[in-house]
């Protein structure tokens, strides 16, 4: 499983490749870890729209 290839448009192919790429991750986990991981990873995003850098690209 890899992390998707954004393109620099952000469009709706790239929407779904996330979220392909999530089900993915999260076939596994309990519902707890799921939301947990989401909001870990909403933060990081909106740091990184803020112009606060929190870790990896995605």
């Amino acid at each position: 499983m890899n992390r998707p290839v954004l393109s620099e448009r952000f469009d709706v192919d790239d929407i779904r490749r996330i979220r392909e790429y999530n089900s993915l991750r999260h076939a596994n986990m309990t519902r707890e870890e799921i939301v947990a991981d989401t909001k870990k990873n909403a933060a990081r995003l909106l740091g990184n729209l803020t112009g606060k850098r929190c870790g990896s690209q995605f």
